[in-house]
């Protein structure tokens, strides 16, 4: 600073002076100026020299003028600081100090201004304050605190966030016992008292993660380091630094335990993770995943690829979609596969695959996903079967239905409405609802939807009666309502509009009118009486006839009666009870009560009460009262029926009981009791049908139960079978009728059962012999016409011949006739040795079968027929077992096998030798012979309706008679048998013949 002293320095002087000064004279004109000052502010001497120092510095600040006008007064300035802009428009802070310039007089002869270029200053200031404020801030954030113990002095200083750390006052002063003492009893505290004694005996730093307790108790972890300071050697004190890790352990902590979550979550997944290398080797796989492959943990499949799992072409189609994004780094997302495993199963799969690229943003491998969506695609399409379900209901409902957006417009529409207008979906999707053809075409009508459209969409329910117009313009009343459509937030999406034509409601509701009118009628002319009174003042407000006559009350003077003068001597305790019992029932009764007429007279009645609201919302009541005199003696004549009833029940052959709702028998009679083997009706009461029979039988019993109680509909005469627990089964005709209780529903059924097992067996053996019978009368109709047909024609041959031979005058010719009477007359004799057969077979109705040895039977046979098989080199195959028996009456079982066996000879083929195959199977009751043969074959398609009648031949061979396939048709059918035939012309036949194996 420049002293207060009378010096004249020469200019020469003033130029070389280390500091930045300028004199002034008292017009505050440069008048001396050091080169420093010159550089500083970038101006020259000359241009300097003579200048006052406003025109050098014209944004002088106010203070710095005010203090320049002191100094002239002789007074010295404190220092100060200006700003200077440079001639780059670059600012500079100097600091200023003015005194005053004494002459050797110690006159004021101006004034001396020193001044020093502190930019730099600053800037360095400020950027210390920055470091210290950044300092302070990290360590604020960081929570990372200083401590220094000066060992000459055995004194310990805390840094400001130190003592923060460890919860003590600000004026706290440690000491190296009270710093120890912080540290956690055990471990840390053993560890910090080891590494301050190393440090001091062999200069060893530390660096410990330890944990202390704070000044107010709470524990934490924190990182402790000191480190030796030396001076020349010598070790003065300690320095170190506290961090306050606590937050930072217990985010590790729960990294630790989010890591195990993320794991247990991954593994607890519904979907397949997983992450492959770059040559898709698995080397992270959850829990999903392991159990898709069918392998107990992730050990089984780490390491592996998809070659070792699945089938090639789906290994190879994985590999391909891994080298896709592994090369192109773009992900597949949501890819819907088959996946097929080594053992053939198939799964649809939805996989994602991410590329997994490392810091460096190099491919590491892929991260996959993959969700089993065989299930969704199944309930996909149980969904859209469903659609079409809805479909198929939506449009076969009988109401008109359709769906409209929140402004009304359609959006569905069922088939039962566009029929019902004559008019296409295209014709009314889209269009608003009051604006379709069956609405009449007034604005009123309009409005009124638009208002009920609006309503719904708000969430109200809309429901009129309303008429519209048909495909041919008839008016149809409809009941026709909108519902709101709500979506899974409860906000309206839609509208149900539905419309049900009520054409026979309308006819009903006139109806119902009548039945007023009916009701009313009948109300007078009822027998009971009917009295409605006011419940607040019990005056009574009308009576039909049958009170009038009772009580012998006229409605002339209804006003002046009171209901309760009717009873005789009622408290007003009863008549509260009553009050309260209407208030909270709504009704009150049936009681007995003895009531009083007007000529004083006394008599039994029943009354019911309820309690009405008028619509004026006044209380009142109906009151039924019955005369009960003469039913009280019907009673005791009641009491006596039933006992009879009882005893009439009891002694019923049939099976009589009650069941309750749960189908537990709550009454039984005795043939109920003898049925089920029990000594009395006890034993019973209470079981259901699942303690008496067999499983089965009782939930079929227990069905018709709840059907009968449930629809409230009989079940009459119905054929039942019962199996009792021990086996026993019976047939019964069954009757179930439900109880209805007051309400209408049913809280039971009276069950009747007949037993007709002795009566199914009649039946069962009547129906066989109607069958027999009527399969005999067919026959022999059949006979009849054979017969009427076949003697016709032989008569009429001997009645031509006759004539001829009567009016022949030619002998020899009259011999020639003779001859062909005789011929005629052999067959007539072959005809009816025919019919006689026939007619031996068809009356012939309990035939006595016995087991036939087969092929003992056709070895007879074969022996029989030797000479034309061995003439017409017949082979033979019979593959039957000579086990194989049959059961059959043996005269038609011979006559059988020799009629099929014989005509495979004699309709054989002359282009090759005869073939006949015998085989013999078991099927269904039946025993079954074929025949098969490789002769002329039949045609059935021609023949096939012909083949067993009587003289029906096919062929040209003059042997036919076409009796034999006749004859063993009626012989097999006589023994319950039947028949087949298959055959191919020119190929053969084979006839199957079925021996019935019951008697």
């Amino acid at each position: 600073m420049i002293k207060e002293t009378r010096i004249d320095y020469n200019n020469y002087l003033v130029k070389q002076l280390p500091k930045a000064t300028v004199f002034l004279n008292k017009k505050l004109e440069v008048v001396h100026v050091s080169d420093k000052w010159i550089q500083d502010f970038e101006l020259t001497h000359d241009g300097v020299i003579g200048k006052k120092i406003s025109e050098l510095f014209n944004q002088m600040s106010k203070g710095w003028q005010r203090d320049i006008k002191e100094s002239l007064k002789g007074k010295r300035s404190e220092s100060s600081y200006e700003t200077y802009l440079t001639k780059e428009n670059k600012e500079k802070r100097f600091e200023w100090t003015n005194v005053p310039w004494y002459d050797e007089k110690e006159n004021i002869i101006g004034i001396i201004i020193q001044t020093e270029d502190i930019s730099q200053k600053i800037l360095n200031e400020l950027q210390l304050e920055k470091l210290k404020s950044l300092l302070a801030g990290k360590s604020e954030i960081a929570k990372i605190g200083t401590w220094e113990y000066d060992i000459e002095k055995d004194s310990v200083h805390w840094c400001e966030m130190t003592k923060k750390i460890h919860e003590v006052p600000e004026d706290f002063i440690p000491n190296i016992d009270t710093a120890i003492d912080f540290y956690k009893n055990g471990y840390s505290r053993n560890t910090i008292s080891m590494a301050f004694n190393n440090v001091l005996q062999y200069g060893r730093p530390w660096n410990e993660k330890l944990q202390l307790i704070t000044a107010k108790g709470n524990e934490k972890w924190i990182i402790a380091s000191g480190k030796p300071i030396y001076d020349k050697d010598k070790l003065v004190g300690l320095i170190g630094t506290f961090q306050d890790i606590t937050e930072q352990v217990l985010s590790e902590t729960k990294i630790k335990e989010s890591e195990q979550l993320l794991k247990t979550l991954i593994d607890n997944l519904p979907i397949n993770v997983y992450i492959k290398d770059i040559e898709s080797r698995k080397i992270l796989v959850n829990k999903a995943e392991c159990d898709f492959a069918g392998v107990d943990g992730p050990n089984d499949i780490l390491g592996k690829n998809d070659f070792d799992i699945y089938d090639k072409k789906t290994a190879q189609a994985f590999r391909d979609e891994d080298l896709e994004v592994i090369n192109t780094l773009k992900p597949i997302l949501g890819k819907e596969s088959i996946c097929k495993a080594k053992d053939g199963s198939l799964t649809s799969i939805l996989v994602s695959k991410i590329p997994l690229l490392n810091a460096k943003n190099e491919i590491e491998g892929i991260v996959g996903m993959s969700l089993d969506i065989t299930e969704t695609r199944k309930a996909q399409r149980e969904l859209e079967e469903k659609e079409r379900n809805f479909r198929s209901i939506f449009n076969s409902s009988y109401q008109f239905t359709g769906i409209l957006d929140v402004d009304g417009a359609f959006i569905e529409i069922n088939e039962t409405a566009l029929g019902f207008a004559n008019v296409t979906s295209e014709e009314i999707i889209g269009k608003k609802f009051w604006e379709t053809m069956w609405w009449p075409q007034t604005e009123a009508i309009k409005q009124a939807l638009k208002k009920s459209i609006k309503a719904a969409a708000k969430g109200k329910f809309v429901r009129n009666e309303v008429e519209v117009y048909d495909k041919d313009q008839n008016k149809i009343p409809v009941d026709f309502s909108l519902k709101p459509i709500y979506n899974e937030d409860n906000k309206v999406v839609s509208l149900l509009a539905e419309g049900r034509m009520i054409t026979e409601m309308v006819a009903a509701r006139e109806k119902i009118k009548e039945s007023e009118l009916k009701f009313r009628t009948l109300y007078e002319m009822s027998p009971v009486s009917f009295v409605l009174y006011d419940y607040e003042t019990d005056k009574i407000i009308d009576f039909n006839h049958s009170f009038e006559s009772t009580f012998g009350y006229h409605k002339k003077n209804v006003a002046n009666i009171n209901f309760w003068e009717l009873f005789h001597n009622r408290s007003k305790q009863y008549r509260e009870q009553v009050r309260i019992e209407l208030e909270t029932k709504g009704t009150f009764g049936p009681y007995g009560e003895k009531l009083i007429n007007k000529n004083g007279v006394e008599f039994s009645v029943i009354i019911n009460k309820s309690l009405i609201v008028n619509k004026k919302g006044e209380k009142q009541v109906w009151t039924i009262i019955q005369d009960i005199t003469e039913s009280e003696e019907k009673e005791r004549q009641i009491r006596e029926e039933r006992k009879l009833l009882k005893t009439v029940i009891d002694n019923l052959p049939l099976n009589v009981y009650i069941k309750d709702e749960h189908s537990r028998k709550i009454l039984v009679n005795k043939a109920e009791c003898d049925y089920l083997g029990v000594d009395n009706a006890e034993e019973l009461l209470g079981k259901s049908d699942f303690d008496l029979y067999d499983k089965e039988i009782a939930q079929v019993s227990r069905d018709e139960d709840l059907r009968v109680m449930i629809s409230l509909k009989p079940i009459l005469g119905a054929e039942t079978v019962n199996k009792k627990k021990d086996g026993t089964i019976t047939t019964f005709l069954t009757s179930k009728i439900p109880l209805k209780g007051e309400d209408g529903n049913a809280y039971g059924l009276v069950g009747i059962s007949l037993d007709i097992t002795e009566l199914k067996q009649k039946e069962q053996e009547l129906r066989s012999l109607i069958n027999v019978t009527s399969l005999q009368n067919k026959k022999l109709l059949n006979f009849a016409h054979i017969v009427s047909h076949n003697l016709r024609s032989h008569s009429a041959n001997f009645s031509m011949l006759l004539e001829f031979l009567v009016n022949e005058k030619n002998e020899a010719e009259k011999k020639n006739i003779v001859k062909m009477l005789v011929d005629a007359s052999n067959n007539l004799l072959e005809t009816l040795e025919n019919l006689n057969e026939v007619l031996a077979i068809s009356t012939k109705i309990n035939l006595k079968k016995s087991s036939i040895n087969l092929n003992k039977n056709i070895d007879k046979i074969m022996k029989t027929l030797a000479v034309p098989l061995k003439k017409e080199k017949v082979k033979i195959i019979n593959t039957i077992s000579d086990e194989v028996c049959i059961s059959a009456v043996p005269a038609y079982a011979e006559s059988i096998l020799t009629n099929f066996i014989t005509n495979a000879i004699r309709y054989r083929s002359h282009e090759r030798n005869p073939i006949i195959k015998l085989s013999a199977t078991k099927d269904n009751g039946y025993t079954i012979l074929s025949i098969e043969d490789n002769g002329l074959g039949i045609d059935l398609k021609k023949y096939g309706d012909k083949l067993f009648g009587m003289y029906k031949t096919f062929h040209d061979n003059p042997d036919a008679r076409g009796i034999g396939l006749y004859l063993s048709k009626n012989q097999i059918e006589a023994m319950n048998g039947k028949m087949t035939v298959t055959s191919t012309v020119g190929v053969g036949t084979t006839f199957n013949i079925y021996f019935n194996e019951e008697n």
